[in-house]
């Protein structure tokens, strides 16, 4: 029996075993429920001997398996397809668990835990990933974008570092995911690359753990000299501490910048240059741009920069300039670059003007009266609460107190005298620069006079003094035929020298004298003998050139008269002098590199002194305009040897320096020609009360610059006196109608009568601040109806009855409009037009603001008025 049912067990089994697979149940096992009913046997039966020996027999022969071990080869066979296509993801070195668990319907957490099977079958495929660098797709797309990128990276500032932010952008993925290790494999590689590239360039030189890019500016030098730049700058500075290079190479990169960025005839020379040669070879042009951008640092101090900043940026320049000089890779200057004197006691807000210039004294003792004033104002300052800066008041003051040391007196009011020191020192510069202007001019009309005395043929002179024909004793007799001074001594023998010298200069070199130390060939001594007897160079170049001393001087009239920067005048076109749409004016034209060439424009008077000596200079320096070269546009030409050129910022500093000093007697005041524009704008402010817009006109600059030249303490007490006259005079006029208004306002009666007098009512709806005269004060009262033209008197206070008299005025002219201006167009447009647009004005800026329920109220107030039977309106007349 036993028999019969283990062979019918086994064919069961087989036959399943070949078709749709052994039944198991739980625990990996047959079911033996299943195979007891097709046998007709009890379960109980099959779990003993020997069918549970069978049943085990096969369970190890077909792996037989249940729950989530039943899909263990699908899952292999699952993972082996994704892992192929690319499809199965990795996390953190490993592969993805829940994808397959999901797929699979498994929950992942406890398949793990309870089926080693499946967690070695995972395991299996982890080290197979590690073996074989195993990459997704998707991330294998990303990592090919990312290495795309990283082809033509974005770098950081520090020009090391790849910017990662636009890498994720590009590559669309989470800046987190950079961790990852393929992706920062990637970038590790690269950012080695560019480090190894950075260590080996020449033009981007890496120390200090950081680039110092110059290859920014090859789109301004050329390779090979930025190159030389980078080369000597990391040999040079690598010894130095990190934050003293970046300093050194910020400046150099700056200055490089500009020159390259300038379009300045001397700058475009040097670019050239390198370009030609791969270094600066023209020392000239290399120390005109070089000083010219030290210029601009200079300026900057009233932007915001401050001396100490600028002076530490020279320095800065001096060093580049002295390393890259001592290599010739650009020539030394001649002198080195000089920073700022005394920075640090200097440095404020904004540059000085001349009333606030001192005598050059060691140890100056402080004026009593400077002391006793800055005292006073440092007490209203604490009481009001009030901010101002001391050491703008200060060189003010002290400009006062030298003031009084050589005038009788000064007006009491700060502000006029201020105005009064700045009128009397830019007149004597003025004056002092004219007087030498026409002292050259003098002179040159002494050179033509003394050109129509000479009798020599400088051509026939040349060719027999140059020749091989005349010995030695014959060719002093030629040229003591010409030139009998000072061998004989009589009338007229020297100027007739003169003459004849200056004649064959005329003829034979253009008309400007050849340098003592450049000989001509043929003429050996000739000149240089000749220049000892008769003057010295100087002073025969003065007799057919204007002299170094008048191109300053003109220069100078210029700067006093325009308000411009120096820059501005010295860089003037021989053109510069135009018509002007104004008839009787002349307008000068200059260029401020700085602001991209921007033109800086000035109408005089075509009868004015500068516009007379800029037009003089003009027609006087032509034969020097003809030897200038790069500069042969220029107006402002000076000799340098045997070179012509213009004239440098330097220089121009360093004369106007000895001028000033000469022209102010015992002061011997130290001023700067940068003090020149600050003078005239600031003198423009005062002049007119306090106004910014002339100022801001002559300068051609914006209201925030032009505050930075006008608003000064002068300005400013100027406009404390302006307020507070005006308050008083409002409580003045707000009391005289309340009882008892002196002893309220604390004054005694003949106070506030006198108060009054000061202020009164026009009858035509204004106050007038001065009812004796709108000049000062006259036994008559003030006659004149031109309230409107700027009168410093004229006050409007929104008061309703002032305010209804205003308005009733108004219509007046409204209504007799049309008759004046047929009848009396003339009178009309001189005198009542512009009260007619006094009192538009006042209704425009009263009903758009808070002010409009005064002008409502004093409307009704008019209509009130109107309705009275003794009205009589004004009229005008």
């Amino acid at each position: 029996m036993s028999r019969s049912i283990a062979k019918r067990l086994r064919a069961l089994l087989d036959g399943d075993a070949l078709e749709e697979g052994i039944v198991a149940s739980r625990n990996d096992q047959i079911n033996k429920a299943h195979y007891a009913r097709l046998l007709s046997v009890s379960t109980s039966l099959l779990g003993q001997q020997p069918y549970r020996n069978i049943l085990s027999e096969y369970e190890a022969k077909y792996q037989i398996a249940t729950g989530p071990l039943a899909k263990l080869g699908a899952m292999h066979a699952w993972l082996e397809k994704a892992y192929r296509s690319g499809e199965l993801g990795l996390r953190d070195g490993r592969i993805d668990r829940q994808a397959c668990m999901q797929h699979f319907e498994l929950a992942g957490g406890t398949a793990l835990t309870r089926f080693p099977q499946i967690r070695e079958l995972f395991d299996s495929f982890d080290h197979r990933a590690a073996a074989d660098d195993y990459i997704p797709l998707a991330r294998r797309i990303e990592l090919e974008k990312v290495k795309q990128w990283l082809l033509k990276p974005v770098l950081n500032s520090d020009r090391l570092t790849v910017n990662r932010p636009a890498l994720t952008q590009f590559a669309g993925i989470e800046i987190g995911r950079l961790q990852d290790r393929h992706f920062l494999m990637a970038i590790e590689a690269c950012e080695k690359r560019i480090r190894d590239k950075a260590t080996r360039s020449e033009i981007d030189p890496y120390f200090h753990d950081r680039v110092f890019p110059f290859s920014a500016l090859l789109n301004l030098w050329p390779r090979a000299f930025i190159e030389k730049i980078g080369a000597r700058f990391k040999i040079a500075f690598a010894g130095l501490a990190p934050d003293s290079v970046k300093r050194i190479y910020l400046v150099l990169f700056a200055t490089l910048e500009w020159i390259g960025q300038s379009t300045d005839h001397y700058c475009r020379t040097v670019i050239a240059d390198t370009r030609t040669t791969g270094d600066v070879r023209n020392s000239r042009a290399w120390e005109d741009s070089v000083y010219a951008f030290r210029e601009v640092l200079v300026s900057k101090q009233n932007l915001g920069g401050t001396t100490i900043s600028a002076d530490a940026k020279i320095k800065a320049l001096r060093l580049a300039l002295e390393a890259l000089g001592s290599n010739l890779i650009v020539p030394k200057l001649s002198a080195a670059l000089p920073g700022i004197k005394h920075a640090r006691r200097r440095s404020t807000h904004h540059l000085k003007s001349v009333a606030e210039a001192l005598p050059k004294r060691s140890a100056t003792p402080v004026d009593p009266y400077v002391q006793f004033a800055q005292i006073q104002f440092g007490h209203a300052c604490r009481s009001t609460g009030s901010e101002s800066d001391r050491g703008e008041l200060q060189g003010f003051l002290s400009g006062i107190a030298e003031e009084l040391r050589h005038v009788t007196s000064l007006p009491p009011d700060p502000s006029t005298a201020i105005l009064q020191v700045l009128n009397r020192r830019l007149g004597t510069l003025k004056d002092a620069a004219n007087a030498i202007v026409q002292t050259a001019r003098a002179k040159l009309d002494l050179g033509r006079q003394l050109l129509g005395l000479a009798d020599i043929d400088p051509r026939d002179f040349e060719m027999k003094y140059t020749g091989a024909d005349l010995n030695r004793y014959d060719r002093i007799t030629l040229v003591r035929k010409y030139f009998p001074f000072p061998m004989e001594v009589t009338e007229g023998t020297r100027e007739r020298s003169i003459g004849n010298l200056l004649k064959i200069i005329v003829n034979n070199f253009g008309g400007a004298p050849p340098s003592a130390h450049t000989p001509i060939p043929g003429y050996g001594q000739f000149l240089q003998k000749r220049y000892l007897e008769l003057g010295g160079l100087r002073y025969l170049e003065g007799l057919l050139l204007p002299d170094a001393d008048a191109v300053g001087a003109v220069l100078t009239l210029y700067l006093c008269e325009a308000g411009a920067n120096v820059s501005v005048g010295r860089t003037l076109d021989r053109q510069c002098i135009t018509e002007s749409d104004v008839p009787g004016f002349s307008r000068i034209t200059g260029h401020k590199a700085r602001a991209r060439g921007k033109a800086i424009y000035i109408d005089l008077p075509s009868d004015n002194i500068a516009i007379k000596a800029i037009e003089w200079l003009k027609s006087a320096t032509e034969p020097l305009a003809r030897r200038a070269a790069t500069d042969i546009d220029r107006l402002f030409l000076i000799r340098v040897g045997s070179r012509v050129q213009l004239a440098t910022p330097h220089w121009y500093t360093s004369w106007f320096r000895q001028f000033a000093e000469s022209k102010f007697g015992d002061q011997k005041i130290s001023l700067t020609p940068n003090m020149l524009r600050p003078s005239v704008l600031l003198q423009a402010c005062l002049e007119n009360d306090g106004r910014l817009q002339l100022g801001q006109a002559i300068g051609q600059h914006s209201s925030q610059v032009t505050q930075g030249y006008q608003q000064k303490w002068p300005a400013r007490v100027l406009y404390d006196t302006q307020v507070r006259r005006f308050q008083t005079d409002l409580e003045t006029i707000i009391a005289a109608s309340i009882p008892d208004a002196a002893t309220r306002l604390g004054l005694r009666e003949d106070e506030l009568q006198e108060r009054l007098a000061q202020v009164g009512p026009s009858g035509l709806g204004t106050f007038c601040l001065n009812l004796k005269n709108s000049s000062g004060p006259r036994p008559k009262q003030c006659q004149t109806l031109k309230c409107w033209d700027d009168c410093p008197n004229l006050l409007i206070i929104a008061d309703v009855d002032a305010i209804a008299a205003l308005q009733l005025w108004q219509l007046s002219l409204r209504d007799a409009a049309a008759d004046w201006e047929r009848d009396h167009p003339d009178r009309w447009e001189a005198i009542w037009l512009p009260w007619l647009c006094l009192a538009d004005v006042v209704e425009e800026k009263m009903t758009r603001g808070p002010l409009i329920k005064i002008w409502q109220a004093a409307s009704k107030r008019a209509q009130a008025l109107k309705a009275s039977p003794t009205f009589v309106p004004h009229r005008p007349w």
